[in-house]
């Protein structure tokens, strides 16, 4: 073996170093201390096979000091690949078990415990809604938090604060939930994948709503009971103003805000995506209105979806 050579395994970790400092390398943390361990194993035969010809250290171009330090970051590396496996395994299950255990908990809250859906709904729809932004913003999907979802969320969670025994502010919350704010779980096709935050979020977005007002509504003094003041309990009967005209106007305010602010203002560059620019890609879109969509039809859909 040449003392000028580079000592087996060096060349790929090398390029590997190259790839990850030009962007193109993007492996994960474990992956990559696998590799290293690797890399030391190829040090150590290569070490092996000179002690076995009679040859010194320097002839290998490792000195004893870097091979002790060698040895040590190879038995880190494995440690901490395995540390890292183990974690992520921990996490997915934790992840598994609190969200199947949060389906039974809204279960029996609909049911039996009513008294407990405010709570959980004000405790836990901030904390979502903000762990949905920081990670839409990583990803350049920033614009989908702009959607009616949301608005509609941050509307319920007001009136629940800060209206709770209106009645006509109620039946508008009401009409909210169970408007586009749930049918935007089947456009957007949500599922129980009890292992992704992501994909539990995005079903919490648009069903929890609909479980809180429907406790509020069916069991208002249940509801009541560890709130701050007490659900209307008597309902207003159907009239054009409440369940018809403000929802619609609450729809409209949104779809007039998001032209303006998105298509005016803003105008995103074309790699990032938003709620149109994905609805427009689906093959059912494309079935329905044409290959190429206008965003007019987008904003007709929404407010006709509302309507029904």
């Amino acid at each position: 073996m040449s003392s000028e050579g580079s000592p087996s395994g060096a060349t790929s970790i090398t390029r590997k170093k190259s790839a990850e400092g030009s962007g193109g390398y993007d492996s994960d943390r474990d992956e990559y201390y696998k590799d290293v361990a690797e890399f030391i194993d190829d040090v150590r035969g290569d070490v092996t096979s000179a002690e076995d010809e009679e040859l010194h250290w320097s002839d290998i171009g490792w000195t004893d000091q870097q091979t002790t330090d060698l040895g040590l970051i190879g038995s880190l590396s494995k440690l901490l690949s395995e540390w890292f496996s183990a974690s992520e395994s921990t996490q997915l299950k934790l992840l598994f078990a609190s969200s199947v255990l949060t389906q039974f908990f809204k279960v029996w809250a609909v049911s039996a415990g009513q008294a407990l859906l405010p709570w959980y709904y004000v405790m836990t729809c901030p904390a979502l809604i903000v762990w949905r932004i920081y990670t839409y913003l990583k990803n350049d999907w920033q614009y989908f938090c702009l959607d009616y979802c949301y608005f509609g969320n941050l509307a319920i969670f007001l009136i629940l604060l800060f209206a709770p025994g209106n009645p006509n502010l109620f039946i508008l919350q009401f009409c909210i939930a169970n408007g586009l704010l749930y049918t935007g779980a089947f456009s957007f096709r949500n599922s129980l994948v009890f292992h992704s935050v992501d994909k539990m979020t995005s079903t919490y977005i648009h069903s929890a709503p609909v479980l809180l007002v429907f406790g509020i509504r069916w069991f208002p003094q249940e509801a009541s009971r560890f709130w701050h003041a007490p659900f209307p309990d008597t309902f207003l009967q159907w009239n054009v103003t409440w369940n018809v005209l403000a929802p619609l106007a609450f729809v409209c305010a949104h779809a007039i805000f998001y032209t303006a602010l998105v298509n005016v203002i803003l105008k995103p560059e074309e790699h990032i995506i938003t709620s149109f620019r994905y609805l427009k890609a689906k093959k059912s879109t494309k079935a329905i209105f044409g290959k190429n969509p206008k965003f007019a039809w987008f904003i007709l859909v929404e407010l006709r979806s509302h309507c029904s």
